[in-house]
């Protein structure tokens, strides 16, 4: 006697288990975010020091609430508008993570980038000294006071304040023994303003900084770049080393922004440190010098002070545009059928819709020709990848116009009248947003 054949699950079934499986990845998501998140302080400000971790956190957090959003809007084909609702879902986690992620970078306030050693005072300075092998040469203590720093171009940034040193009671105070090698106008310091006589013996000479420094700015950010401004100096007398003259300022804390004047306008920048540090240049030659070695190198102070930029305005400046052209995109995926009364109707054809997707394509070149002018930079900064989604959705979009309303289409484009691409428009863009914002920043 043959038996029957077993018949499939109801879709009841099926549907429960698919709930059951969706929970539990949920929950797995969840406890590894938890993982990962442990031994992140503060999030906010610490974003770059634990950049993977919080990728993977964020990461975990929005497929793990996405899981959660299907299992209470329960999506189905049969059920348009649960799955209008699960695609704005998607799109607002998405955007969410990645708008979190512009807050942590801009908040981020670390000593990242100053080039050498940092030193916070001279006991620190001497330690450095002593183990670099130069604590028996003599100790010039050198200052400074930022009145003014303007960027000029990509790569060059004008400063303006005073720089002082205490020289021994006897020595040339005419000539700074100083020299700011990255000046490109001279030496960098300017006329003499104060000399008087310290209780030490010692001589303070000061002079008048106005200089105009090139350095090679990191622009892979923008518009939420940090940019470390430094002024390297060299001693001009050998045996001599350069050293932060720490007993002409309060206890140093990076974070109080000493050595730049308080009533300084610093226009779209936010500072948030300063600091001297210690290191070595190497010349490569003996300047002529019989007893010199080519190896030989430099004692190097360097004057930090990091600038982070106030995101907002360039963010805004070039996010606006792009929204628009983004709704008007999507706005274009609904005038795209096959029915001939709706065809006369909105005036639609093919040639239409794609000769708009041209023009769209047009002016979001020209506005990125308008950033790459703007940065100077050599690579490819972060605000460019907001024009190559563009790109990537306009592209997409064209061609769902040409393959719906061809003669041999995709199953699931004829859909409900195209509603497959209104679905995914939004999750597309705004996933890709939050996978470059993670490459970018945290990864």
């Amino acid at each position: 006697m043959s038996t029957p054949p077993s018949s499939p699950p109801p879709a009841r079934v099926r549907w429960g288990r698919s709930r059951v499986v969706a929970a539990t990845l949920a929950l797995v998501l969840f406890a590894l975010a938890a993982v990962a998140a442990a031994g992140i302080d503060s999030p906010v400000h610490e974003a770059m020091q634990h950049g993977g971790r919080l990728a993977v956190v964020l990461a975990c957090s929005v497929l793990g609430l996405a899981l959660v959003a299907w299992l209470l809007l329960r999506p189905r084909p049969a059920r348009p508008a649960a799955l209008s609702w699960f695609s704005a879902s998607v799109s607002a986690l998405c955007l969410l993570a990645t708008v979190f992620i512009w807050v942590a970078v801009a908040a981020d306030d670390t000593l990242a980038g100053a080039p050498g050693t940092v030193v916070t005072a001279q006991d620190a300075a001497t330690s450095y000294l002593r183990d670099d092998g130069r604590d028996g040469m003599q100790q010039i203590p050198t200052g400074v006071m930022i009145q003014t720093a303007q960027f000029t171009d990509a790569n060059n940034i004008r400063l303006t304040g005073y720089l002082w040193q205490r020289l021994p009671a006897g020595a040339d105070t005419k000539t700074p023994a100083v020299d700011l090698p990255a000046a490109v106008d001279g030496s960098g310091v300017g006329e003499q303003v104060f000399l008087h006589t310290n209780s030490d013996s010692t001589q303070t000479v000061g002079w008048k900084l106005r200089t105009t420094l090139r350095e090679q700015f990191d622009y892979t950010h923008y518009p939420l770049d940090q940019q470390v401004i430094w002024a390297t100096m060299w001693p001009k007398t050998p045996g001599t080393v350069l050293v932060p003259d720490f007993a002409a300022y309060p206890p140093w804390v990076p974070e109080h922004n000493q050595g730049l004047y308080a009533g300084m306008v610093t226009g779209e920048w936010r500072t948030h440190f300063t600091a001297f540090s210690m290191g070595e240049s190497t010349t490569g030659t003996t300047f002529g010098r019989s007893d010199a070695s080519p190896e030989a190198t430099v004692a190097a102070l360097h004057f930090s002070t990091g600038v982070t930029r106030e995101f907002l305005s360039p963010l805004l400046d070039r996010l606006v545009p792009l929204i628009v052209i983004t709704l008007l995109v999507f706005a274009s995926l609904f005038v795209v059928t096959t029915d001939t009364d709706r065809r006369s109707l909105a005036g639609f054809s093919t040639w239409t819709v794609l000769g708009f997707c041209g023009a769209m394509m047009l002016v979001v070149a020209v506005q990125h020709s308008s950033l790459r002018s703007t940065t100077g930079s050599t690579g490819v900064v972060y605000a460019e990848y907001f024009y190559f989604i563009l790109y990537l959705v306009i592209a997409l979009v064209a061609f769902n116009v040409v393959e719906y309303t061809s003669t041999r289409r995709f199953g699931f484009l004829d859909w409900n009248g195209n509603m497959a691409a209104r679905l995914l428009y939004w999750p597309v863009v705004t996933v890709l947003l939050f996978a470059t914002t993670v490459a970018v920043f945290l990864l």
